[in-house]
């Protein structure tokens, strides 16, 4: 293999057993972990995914906050396997890394990029992964990534220098290659940047063709249609919600150059790695806000003028075999740099923040998000290390292969261990980033739930602190203050949470029954009647509404509710009863 050793004392099946043992052992800690914040919303409590009719609505409707119906297959599958056990999500994950990790060998290997076992490893290790890998809900990048590069390693075997008729009539690998594209777009929609990618390693082989856009251009067309039904769920449902930011295009061009120098420093350095980061407040009268994406644009020139004479000494004919790649040794390393900055800038566009996703309200970036772009900047590590190999002969390149190894698993094994509960998650993600409402409304929500009130209360009056505008908090606060006995003060905070957000089902429905143990009827019954407006198949919600009802001397409408109760739930005696003695103060003169 070119830029790799030759007639090695090693096994050909050595690198497969290395990359797929480093891998399972680093990530090792993940199995013991459970679900951690929007696990419930993807899955634990997503009734979709309950559903017998979950793949029918994630197919065939609008209903599902994403079209992602691949990766929602897979848990709403699982679902059926392993219930509330986490361990069986954990190790699916795990199973999907090790997959793409191995597709990405065999890639580059076929490329015959110098390094590639090295740099199937270093991507393997990365701790920037380890959200990819370790959180349930990261699924998506994990399945999205492995028809993503399977779509490459087909349409690497077509026949690019063939025919310019679309590829598709003629060669079975094109139709597997564009298949394997769409069921990536199913699973998550940031692989939409493929047909480029496709694009890039036509011309890092040789120059472009009229053939070459007209083969790719199917790929950008599946790209574009998926591309706006993401965009249409993303602005349907988000716009049900809130707006999750307002920023001109100014302020989204800045950021997009900030992203990628933020990214590119977490990937060659990896530490204090948190979710979320502190918030960016960008802003376009600072020239320090400049200086990110002048200093993108001024590299991207460099290396387009200093890879360029490469370039023109590698101009191939129509018919020249594949396996004559560039590589660092015969001058092409200016050329290396060029095309792995042009893949990870392209990599990075989804989640530059020039369109909005629910999570950007707490941060713009994030590591999941440079799941993609990481390739190329491990790849260009490992063809880098071999060309340091093959100038100086000897055990330092090895030694130093060994070291940033060992130091990547190291800090992927301690990265996992972040994920092993929502107090785990949180608390070290306060630790960076104290400024963080959300994290302090998770783990006050987490310390509740084990019974440590205290605890929670400081939490989530620090969460409406930070973030006076976060129903949410004003909502949990409220309960924690009820549950002191601060009856007047969470009344208070439930008020503020409807002021943000009217449809809170929830708080409707705790505001309600605190009214009603007050003896503030009226108030409780146009709380309780909103809680079932909101949710009607909510048995509880029409039982306490009955009972406002019935203390409000309406006992035909009180029965009524109970009666709708018992319908949602029928071998429940405390309605059956409720509903008995409704009916008595009904018949009674």
């Amino acid at each position: 293999m070119k830029g790799e050793r030759t007639g090695s004392a090693f096994p050909a099946w050595a690198p497969l057993a290395l990359l797929i043992g480093l891998t399972a052992f680093a990530y090792l800690p993940s199995l013991a972990n459970g679900f951690i914040w929007d696990d419930d919303a993807s899955l634990t409590q997503n009734p979709f995914i309950r559903s017998g009719e979950g793949l029918h609505d994630f197919w065939l409707t609008t209903r599902t906050p994403d079209y992602w119906p691949v990766t929602a297959t897979t848990l709403w599958a699982e679902w059926r396997l392993w219930g509330m056990n986490p361990l069986g999500y954990h190790v699916t994950n795990l199973v999907l890394h090790v997959a793409e990790v191995l597709l990405l060998w065999t890639i580059l290997r076929g490329l015959q990029v110098p390094g590639a076992t090295l740099a199937a490893l270093l991507f393997a290790l990365h701790p920037v992964n380890v959200e990819s890998v370790a959180w349930i809900t990261q699924r998506k990048n994990l399945v999205a990534m492995l028809f993503y590069l399977a779509s490459i390693f087909w349409f690497l075997r077509t026949r690019w220098f063939g025919t310019t008729r679309p590829a598709f009539i003629s060669d079975p690998f094109y139709s597997l290659s564009l298949a394997a594209f769409f069921l990536a777009l199913l699973s998550k929609g940031s692989v939409a940047v493929l047909p480029m990618v496709l694009l890039g390693l036509v011309a890092w082989r040789r120059p472009l063709r009229a053939g070459d856009i007209l083969r790719v251009a199917p790929f950008f067309a599946v790209a574009g249609a998926l591309t706006l039904v993401d965009i249409w769920f993303q602005g349907h449902h988000l716009a049900a919600v809130e707006t999750i930011r307002h920023a001109g295009g100014l302020e989204r061009l800045l950021g997009a150059g900030a992203a990628v120098w933020f990214y590119l420093a977490k990937a060659l350095l990896p530490i204090r790695l948190i979710l979320p980061y502190p918030l960016w407040r960008i802003d376009p009268a600072s020239a320090g806000w400049w200086l990110p994406l002048l200093g993108a644009l001024a590299v991207t020139g460099l290396l387009g003028i200093k890879g360029r004479p490469a370039a023109r000494r590698r101009l191939l004919d129509a018919n020249h075999a594949v396996a004559n790649s560039p590589s660092p040794g015969d001058g092409g390393m200016w050329r290396m740099i060029l095309f792995a900055w042009g893949y990870f800038c392209v990599a990075l566009i989804p989640v530059m923040g020039f369109t909005d996703v629910y999570f950007m309200k707490f941060s713009l970036v994030a590591d999941h998000y440079q799941h993609l772009a990481l390739i190329g900047v491990t790849t260009l590590a490992g063809a880098g290390w071999a060309e340091w190999r093959r100038r100086m002969p000897g055990s330092l390149p090895w030694a130093a292969a060994v070291v940033a190894i060992g130091l990547l698993g190291a800090l992927t094994w301690r990265q996992c261990l972040r994920y092993r509960n929502m107090e785990t998650f949180f608390e070290a993600t306060l630790r960076q980033n104290p400024d963080a409402a959300m994290a302090h409304l998770n783990l006050g929500m987490a310390l509740g739930a084990e019974q440590r009130p205290v605890e929670a209360m400081a939490h989530f009056e620090e969460a409406v602190r930070l973030d006076p505008g976060s129903a949410e908090a004003h909502s949990n606060l409220g309960a924690a203050l009820i549950g002191q006995g601060r009856m007047g003060e969470g009344v208070a905070q439930y008020a503020a949470a409807l002021r943000l957000k009217p449809g809170l089902f929830v708080v409707h429905l705790n505001l309600g029954s605190v009214l009603l143990h007050e003896g503030r009827f009226e108030d409780a019954r146009a709380e309780l009647a909103a809680a079932v407006g909101l949710r009607p198949a909510f048995p509880e919600a029409h039982g306490l509404l009955g009972d406002a009802l019935l203390r409000l001397g309406r006992a035909p409408d009180a029965a009524a509710e109970y009666e709708a109760a018992l319908r949602l739930k029928p071998d429940d005696p405390q309605f059956r009863a409720r509903l008995e003695r409704a009916r008595g103060a009904g018949a009674a003169p």
